[in-house]
């Protein structure tokens, strides 16, 4: 016979759901050791804080997203080869994988998204649209675009196209929207930026 979740795991069950709920600012150990059928003390036998918990309730999210998205977009650039066009069907089929991870990890997504605020993660889309930026720079770079003074492209630029896509990609978290209403979606935002990126190419003589 199974023993059932581990008191670790049931203080995570139900801090999660406390997060979810609240947010981790609002988020009550009194309420989440409860939920666990436990004392507040107990709680910091395996967390020393709420912060603690926080951050083992997202890891999953957390310790995985920079490298979901990296081995996307290292996939238009390696020492060996660029791709040096951005297609609608590759974009279509690289988001699709992002989504994936999103809805199997909804939850966390939406903890993150608008639950964060007071935390160590308040920041969380800040590190996405960093990273978006930092990519985006390396395959310009690659491709020689950004020096030509009739289309110059430096970090605030980037920054700001960056930012409204990672937030239109998320949009659907922040709205529970389901997987299916999400991907949906992806035909116009796709069609957005892919013709965005498609006229910033054509404008340079580089290409």
């Amino acid at each position: 016979m199974g023993t059932g979740p581990s008191v670790q795991d049931r203080i995570i069950q139900a801090a999660r759901q406390e997060f979810l709920q609240y947010g981790f600012k609002d988020a009550s150990l009194r309420r989440i050791a409860s939920a666990a059928g436990m004392t507040t003390g107990a709680i910091y036998t395996y967390f020393k804080d709420k912060q603690a918990l926080f951050d083992e309730v997202v890891a999953p999210v957390t310790g995985q997203v920079e490298s979901v998205f990296s081995e996307l977009s290292k996939s238009y650039y390696s020492n060996d080869s660029i791709i040096r066009e951005i297609t609608y069907e590759k974009t279509i089929e690289d988001l699709a994988v992002v989504y994936d991870f999103i809805y199997k990890n909804f939850d966390l997504f939406r903890i993150l998204l608008i639950g964060a605020g007071g935390s160590a993660h308040s920041d969380f889309i800040h590190v996405l649209v960093k990273h978006e930026v930092n990519h985006t720079l390396a395959y310009l770079d690659r491709l020689g675009i950004g020096r030509d003074d009739n289309m110059r492209l430096d970090t605030t630029v980037i920054h700001t196209i960056s930012e409204g896509y990672i937030n239109a990609l998320l949009e659907p978290v922040r709205h529970g929207m389901s997987h299916g209403e999400a991907l949906g979606n992806l035909d116009f935002i796709v069609t957005f930026y892919t013709g965005g990126w498609l006229n910033v190419f054509g404008r340079c003589s580089h290409l």
